[in-house]
Parts: structure tokens; C-alpha cells; sequence
């Protein structure tokens, strides 16, 4: 199960990388495309269609990463006086939600494809891109989170059964102040030499 869970964050991690990829190849459009405007008073055909696949596409396949790193905005104001049993228990029903709602959008997904494909739809844009293509690279996303959220589950589900309730939190748990607090200080650079010969002087 653990090298199952390194598997799933190495997949997550990958298509956090490729969604970031995409936006930012998307701003260096958008940003040429801005210079051509103002410099040449010409502009690139198609820029704001490829932006907006663009942003779809980075967003579905960020959602498992953030699922894995516990990113999600949740309300936690009741969360936090619950015993830790009742939070796990509200942990697990908000993971079963969460799939449930990105299944049900993933097979209306499926069925936009399908229709997409037997249609032959095109974009409206001078490109007329097919859109099957965008939509798959779309969907292909939601497939990654759902097949990460349940290799999540199951390692859950297995952790509870062996009664190791810490283990749970740390996987699916909303994380507390502090350990945002020591997250952030982990990733915050240590003082330089010369910042600490100056505060020693």
C-alpha cells in the first residue's frame, strides 16, 4: 500500500507539473499576443480559445494533487471541536462526496466526448479546432483525480481497519494551524551568513 500511495503522488505530482506547464504556456500566448497588438496592431488568431482550453485543462489535471496535498478549501469552524473518531468520520463521507460529484461530472464529460466525436464539433474560432481534442485532454484530468481519490480511499479504508487513526488525518484530515505554520516554515530559506554576521555585530 505504501509504494501504492508513492505511485499516486508521483502521478499527482506529474500532472500538477503538466497543468502548470500548459498556464504558463498559455500566459507567453497571451503575452505575445499583447505585444503584437500594442506593437504591430496585429494579433494572434485564436489566443483567447487556446487560453481558456488551456485554463480547463491545468485545472482538471491539478485537482489530484491538491485532493493529495489536502489543498481543497473545507469549513472547518465545527470540524475542530469534533473528536478525532467524528472528524475522521466527516473526513471519510467529504472523500466519498468529493468522488461521488467529480464522477458524476466525469460521465457527463464522457458523454460530451462521445457526442463531440460523432458530431465532428469544431471550435467557433478561425482555428476550428476539433474538439475532442481539448475535451479528452479535459477529461483524461478528471480520470487522474478519480483514480487517485481512490487509491486514496482504499488506503483509508485499510488504515481504519488496523485502527490507525493518526495515519487517516495525515491523509485525508484537514491540516491545523500548525501544521500550516510548519509547513510554510519549511519551505521558507534559512538566513544567510552575512544576515547572521549582521545581527551578531
Amino acid at each position: 500500500m505504501d509504494r501504492l500511495l508513492r505511485w499516486n503522488r508521483i502521478a499527482a505530482r506529474s500532472g500538477l507539473w503538466l497543468g502548470g506547464a500548459v498556464m504558463t504556456a498559455a500566459a507567453l500566448l497571451i503575452g505575445f499576443d499583447i505585444l503584437l497588438r500594442v506593437g504591430f496592431n496585429r494579433a494572434i488568431d485564436g489566443a483567447d480559445e487556446l487560453s481558456r482550453f488551456a485554463l480547463a485543462t491545468a485545472t482538471t489535471w491539478s485537482l489530484a494533487g491538491a485532493l493529495l496535498e489536502r489543498a481543497h478549501i473545507r469549513v472547518d469552524t465545527a470540524y475542530v471541536r469534533f473528536p478525532r473518531p467524528a472528524q475522521i468520520m466527516a473526513d471519510m463521507v467529504g472523500l466519498l462526496a468529493f468522488l461521488g460529484c467529480f464522477g458524476l461530472v466525469f460521465a457527463f464529460g464522457l458523454e460530451l466526448v462521445i457526442q463531440s466525436a460523432h458530431a465532428g464539433a469544431r471550435s467557433a474560432s478561425a482555428l476550428q479546432i476539433p474538439m475532442i481534442y481539448p475535451q479528452t485532454l479535459w477529461l483524461c484530468g478528471l480520470a487522474l483525480l478519480l483514480v487517485c481519490g481512490l487509491v486514496l480511499l482504499l488506503a483509508c479504508a485499510r488504515l481504519l481497519i488496523a485502527r490507525r487513526f493518526a495515519e487517516v488525518h495525515d491523509l485525508i484530515g484537514i491540516k491545523s494551524a500548525e501544521e500550516e505554520v510548519a509547513e510554510e516554515l519549511s519551505h521558507t530559506p534559512a538566513a544567510t551568513a552575512p544576515d547572521r554576521q549582521e545581527t551578531a555585530s
